[in-house]
């Protein structure tokens, strides 16, 4: 075969007769034998795991340094059912999807919704149903879970409108755990019948990350690509639309029912 020969290199073999030279150990430096004493790299391994977990529940439950201070004022809501607000056989049907920390969500909150609840969910024209589109963070989850602890109590709404009155930065800590429950002490401070120890607990159990998958998971079979996004019947609306096109597309809406 062509190609060229290369010489193997050899190690230096010992002479017949003599015993093979040991190998020399060299002893552990003083700071690795005290390593190792204390159980090395496994226990010192899984303490900085321990401590990384720490770390990052502490980070996650930071209390947040931009929460919103505006004035808690609930709006008015005439009949509530869970996220429902409205007569459920409400001839025109609005979905809302939406995300406790999308400035555009609280934007369009702020502006229109109270206009929309006077003059036609509470005059039985329509009913409006959220829907968490929880896309933002984790906070967003949180966000979203706990006003399903909240609705455990029937004060889904008004967890809703405290929600967005704190809203601040995004995943700045605002909607931390610890933010959350004091958001519930302050729902406390106005209906004296909300059980906070209840709300706290479910609040840390994480008990409704399923039911918030699965709305978040409704918006996205529904389309939704962004947030506030809207369904009136059946017709999609989407961003921060002013009370005449909602009038507009609730009045369509009720005339194709009536033909």
């Amino acid at each position: 075969m062509g190609g060229t020969n290369r010489r193997r290199q050899q190690r230096p073999s010992t002479p017949p007769g003599q015993p093979a030279p040991a190998r020399v150990v060299k002893p552990k430096p003083q700071w690795r034998e005290t390593f190792d004493s204390w159980g090395g790299v496994p226990v010192f391994g899984a303490l900085a795991g321990g401590l990384v977990i720490i770390a990052l529940l502490i980070y996650s439950n930071r209390a947040g340094s931009s929460v919103g201070t505006a004035a808690f004022a609930p709006f008015t809501r005439a009949e509530v059912n869970g996220r429902l607000a409205g007569k459920a056989d409400a001839p025109v049907k609005i979905i809302e999807f939406a995300d406790f920390q999308c400035p555009f969500c609280k934007q369009w909150t702020d502006n229109v919704e109270k206009q929309l609840l006077d003059e036609f969910v509470n005059t039985g024209r329509a009913s409006i149903q959220y829907v968490s589109f929880a896309f933002l963070g984790e906070e967003s989850k949180r966000a979203a879970q706990a006003a399903e602890c909240a609705a455990d109590q029937k004060r889904f709404w008004e967890y809703h409108d405290l929600l967005f009155a704190r809203q601040g930065k995004e995943n700045s800590g605002v909607f931390s755990a610890i933010n959350l429950k004091k958001f519930g002490a302050e729902l406390k401070g106005k209906y004296g019948d909300f059980d906070t120890a209840k709300f706290d607990e479910c609040v840390d159990s994480g008990e409704k990350a399923g039911a918030i998958d699965a709305q978040t998971k409704q918006a996205r079979d529904a389309g939704v690509q962004s947030t506030p996004s809207f369904i009136v019947n059946g017709a999609s609306l989407s961003g921060v639309q002013p009370i005449d096109t909602f009038r507009q597309a609730i009045i369509a809406a009720e005339t194709a029912a009536k033909k």
